[in-house]
């Protein structure tokens, strides 16, 4: 009978005769090969451990791989196959099965194949990858020598699954991405990387450490805290970068930073240079004429909101720090408010026994009620954001942006807890008021309400960014634009 090895070689051979594919080569991106997507469950069950299993005495159960193929792991736990003979090949697809690997050489085949028929030359700095699907097989190039993927048709940008550029160059930053992802995933057998790559990066999260502790806009990716925990984690690994698992993590670093220059179009005409700055066209046409409405309602803490939300989105990038940030400050005051709403309401228990007028306290205490539901609601449905990150952020973001109000319902939501409860304490003043004036001699009561309302203007414009007018007889004198926010250099 003939072994296991011998049935493959015979399968492969006369895969041409028989059971060739009757699908079609197509093309993917390293990014969408849905690698942790679960293809199978499986089930455990009890075994029988043979004496002596797994001594060095004796050898495993051997497992056969068509010719000139090898099997590795990654340090993530994800098995995979690799050729080295000839065009070098990796996939994913179980080449234990026999099946499998008849269709895998068959495919590897055809795309030399189709390469030779262009007057492609493939060079050993090239890798294929392949991912069966059907009687289909996905596929893409990897080229070290330019750090790029690269494919045998033409295709649009967006039939590859890949974002809308502006130049030739701008579109290599993606396609760099796409580069180091394919590394990343397939690392432990290629030997390691060059010593320039984990160097080179070095000094780029150097220059990212420097720009964010001088900067509070810098376009960096990490914040000054994570940066360094970076820095300092390449720089222990700088020694060990043929090690597969250094190799994994310095090709994640690598394009995450390729996509961040392809966010800030690095080395492009017009680049973003600082995080605030929009530099694409805004097809949204925001309705303007609600903002002064929602800012009336809210005592003008919406317009903080939805300045504060717009700077989170600008061009629809989200920075990860800056997103929880935001969010552990929203989180925050909307447990603060609970605490003052539950106070006010508690104050409340003495309308019982003073003479006071009902409908303001029923507002009063209506709005205060309002104002610490709303408030655990919010919290109820954004704890989980808190800490997310990034890709959470602009999941979130990119739901609730509304096509002509943005971010102004949800600056609003956000803003009604506060708002309410300020509204509430209002009317509980004015409540306090009527009771001073209907029961206190008349002047005097007078003269203390317009204490405490002088008192609370002069706090307001003491601490209000609107300045009140004065009169001035200097000369004129220009105005020059503020300038990036810089450190001060003493």
């Amino acid at each position: 009978m003939d072994t296991y090895s011998e049935q493959v070689e015979i399968v492969i051979a006369s895969s041409t005769k028989s059971s060739v594919p009757s699908g079609s080569l197509r093309p993917i991106v390293p990014q969408s090969t849905g690698r942790y997507d679960v293809q199978i469950k499986v089930q455990r069950a009890n075994t029988i451990v043979e004496p002596g299993m797994f001594t060095s005495s004796r050898d495993a159960s051997p497992t056969y791989l068509p010719p000139q193929w090898s099997a590795s792991v990654h340090p993530e736990g994800k098995l995979y196959f690799y050729r080295d003979a000839g065009l070098r090949v990796v996939t994913e697809c179980y080449l234990y099965a026999p099946e499998f690997a008849e269709q895998i050489c068959y495919w590897a085949a055809e795309v030399e194949k189709q390469a030779s028929e262009q007057g492609l030359a493939l060079t050993n700095d090239m890798e294929l990858f392949l991912q069966l699907e059907d009687e289909d097989c996905n596929y893409y190039l990897a080229d070290s020598a330019t750090q790029t993927v690269f494919w045998l048709s033409r295709d649009e940008t967006d039939e590859l699954g890949l974002l809308p550029v502006v130049s030739p160059s701008h579109l290599k930053l993606l396609l760099e991405t796409q580069y180091w992802s394919h590394i990343e995933n397939f690392c432990m057998h290629i030997g390691g990387l060059p010593q320039k790559c984990i160097d080179d990066l070095i000094l780029v999260f150097s220059h990212g450490l420097a720009d964010n502790l001088t900067s509070s806009l810098s376009t960096f990716p990490y914040d000054a805290t994570a940066t360094e925990k970076f820095l300092n984690l390449l720089t222990a690994s700088r020694d060990r970068i043929h090690d597969g698992h250094t190799v994994a993590i310095v090709a994640r670093l690598w394009g995450l930073i390729m996509y961040n220059r392809y966010e800030t179009h690095y080395g492009q005409e017009q680049s973003r240079l600082s995080r605030d700055t929009s530099i694409l066209v805004d097809d949204i046409e925001e309705i303007q004429w609600t903002k002064p409405v929602f800012s009336f309602l809210t005592l003008g803490i919406s317009e903080k909101y939805c300045k504060r939300l717009d700077k989170l989105f600008v061009d629809q990038f989200v920075y990860g720090s800056d997103w929880d940030s935001f969010m552990s400050y929203c989180i925050g005051g909307w447990q603060k408010t609970i605490i003052g709403s539950a106070g006010l309401l508690a104050l409340h228990i003495f309308c019982f026994f003073l003479p006071v007028l009902p409908a303001l306290a029923y507002t009063s205490a209506t709005l205060a009620s309002l104002s610490l539901l709303i408030s655990a609601l919010l919290i109820h449905r954004h704890e989980e954001l808190d800490k997310s990150g990034a890709s959470s952020g602009h999941e979130y973001l990119d739901v609730v942006c509304s096509r002509y109000l943005k971010f102004q319902g949800v600056a609003f939501a956000f803003a009604l807890p506060r708002s309410l409860f300020l509204w509430a304490l209002l009317a509980f003043f004015l409540q306090w008021a009527t009771t001073l004036l209907t029961h206190v001699y008349l002047p005097q009561a007078a003269f203390f309400t317009f204490l405490i309302v002088c008192v609370l203007l002069s706090v307001h414009f003491a601490t209000s960014p609107t300045q009140l007018r004065k009169p001035s007889f200097s000369v004129w004198k220009p105005r020059f634009n503020s300038e990036k926010d810089e450190a001060s250099v003493v």
